[in-house]
C-alpha cells in the first residue's frame, strides 16, 4: 500500500502539472509565466516527490514505484528541454508543434502521478 504523504506528495505535484497544463492550453501563452510555473513544477519535483524513498513501501511494489519515479524525472528532463524549444521558436507552426509535445509531456506527467494517487501500481504484476 502506498502511504497516505506519498499520494498527497502526488496530488500536490499533479496539482501543479494540472496548472501549468492549463497555461499551455490558452489561446494567447505567456511564455514567462509558462517558465515560471515550470520552475515551480521542479522544485515540488525535487522537495516532495524525489525525497521519498521505497523503504515504507512493500518489496512487492518498490520497484514498480522505482521504475514510475524514474519515468517522472525523465519526462519532467524533457519537458524542459521541450519549453525551451517553445521559447525559441518563431514560426506559428514550430510553436504549435512545440506546444503539441509540452501537452504530450503534461498528460504523461500526470499519468504517473494518477497510478500513485489511485494505487493502480498494485494492479499490475
Amino acid at each position: 500500500m502506498i502511504p497516505k504523504s506519498y499520494q498527497k506528495s502526488y496530488q500536490n505535484f499533479h496539482d501543479s502539472l494540472t496548472n501549468l497544463g492549463d497555461q499551455v492550453t490558452v489561446r494567447n501563452i505567456d511564455i514567462g509565466k509558462i517558465s515560471q510555473n515550470f520552475q515551480a513544477v521542479q522544485g515540488i519535483f525535487q522537495e516532495q516527490i524525489l525525497t521519498l524513498t521505497t523503504d515504507e513501501l512493500a518489496p512487492s511494489i518498490a520497484s514498480r514505484y522505482q521504475s514510475i519515479q524514474t519515468e517522472i524525472y525523465r519526462t519532467l528532463r524533457l519537458l524542459g528541454t521541450d519549453l525551451l524549444f517553445l521559447r525559441s521558436s518563431r514560426k506559428q507552426g514550430t510553436t504549435e508543434q512545440r506546444l503539441q509535445i509540452v501537452r504530450d509531456h503534461l498528460e504523461q506527467l500526470m499519468g504517473y502521478c494518477q497510478v500513485i494517487i489511485t494505487e493502480e501500481i498494485f494492479e499490475k504484476k
